[in-house]
C-alpha cells in the first residue's frame, strides 16, 4: 500500500522548535510573552507587528528548519511499514516559498535521520488541495498530516486521512486522529481498504 508522510510536526518536531524560537525571540523584542495560547504560533500567540513576524520568520525559518529533530519512533516505524511491504511517500509541503533550496535542505534532514522513503514531493502548502492531488496521482491509501486543511481536503478526495495531534489542531473533531508512530502504525497495520 501506498502512504503518504508529511514531514513537519509528523516527522519532524516542527511546532515545538518554532515555539522556543519565538518564545527566545519575544524575549528580545519586549518581553511581553504570549498574549493569545489558543492562537498557532505564527498567527496571532504574540503581538508582534507583521514587520517585527517578516523581519524575524523569514530570516530564521531555514535555519528552524534545518535544526529540527526527529519526533520518536518516526524512524523505526517507517522502516517497518517499509519491511511490511509498503511504499512511504513523503508529501511535504515546503515548496512554499520560505526557504532558498527546500529540496536539499529536505533531503539532508531525511538523510541525518535515516528516514527511509520511496518517493519524495514537494507541494506548495498554501495550496488547498496540492497534497491531495499528489496522493490522488500516486495511489496513496493513506496520509498522514498534521494540518487539517491537508486532511479535510485528502479526507475529501476519498483517501484516509490521519491527523497527527497538535494542540493547534485539536477543534477538527470528524478526522482519524492519531497521537503517536506506533499507534500510526497500529492503524496502518489493522487497515482494511474500503470496498
Amino acid at each position: 500500500m501506498n502512504i503518504g508522510v508529511d514531514i513537519d510536526n509528523v516527522i519532524s518536531n516542527f511546532n515545538e522548535v518554532l515555539l522556543k524560537e519565538f518564545i527566545a525571540h519575544d524575549k528580545e523584542l519586549r518581553n511581553s510573552g504570549i498574549v493569545n495560547k489558543n492562537a498557532y504560533i505564527t498567527r496571532g500567540m504574540f503581538d508582534w507587528t507583521k514587520e517585527e513576524f517578516d523581519d524575524f520568520y523569514y530570516k530564521n525559518i531555514e535555519r528552524i528548519a534545518k535544526s529540527l529533530n526527529i519526533i520518536e519512533g518516526a524512524d523505526f516505524y517507517i522502516k517497518k511499514l517499509r519491511q511490511d511491504g509498503h511504499k512511504i511517500y513523503i508529501i511535504t509541503g515546503r515548496d512554499n516559498g520560505e526557504y532558498s533550496n527546500p529540496y536539499e535542505m529536505t533531503l539532508n534532514w531525511l538523510k541525518k535521520y535515516n528516514i527511509e522513503y520511496d518517493e519524495i514531493f514537494f507541494t506548495n502548502n498554501f495550496s488547498d488541495d496540492e497534497k491531495a492531488n499528489v496522493c490522488l496521482e500516486n495511489n496513496v491509501k493513506i496520509m498522514i498530516d498534521d494540518s487539517k486543511k491537508n486532511s479535510y481536503a485528502v479526507a475529501k478526495a476519498g483517501i484516509t486521512s490521519l491527523l497527527m495531534d497538535t494542540e493547534f489542531n485539536r477543534d477538527a473533531k470528524d478526522l482519524i486522529r492519531v497521537h503517536n508512530w506506533q499507534e500510526i502504525y497500529e492503524y496502518i497495520s489493522n487497515y482494511k481498504e474500503e470496498k
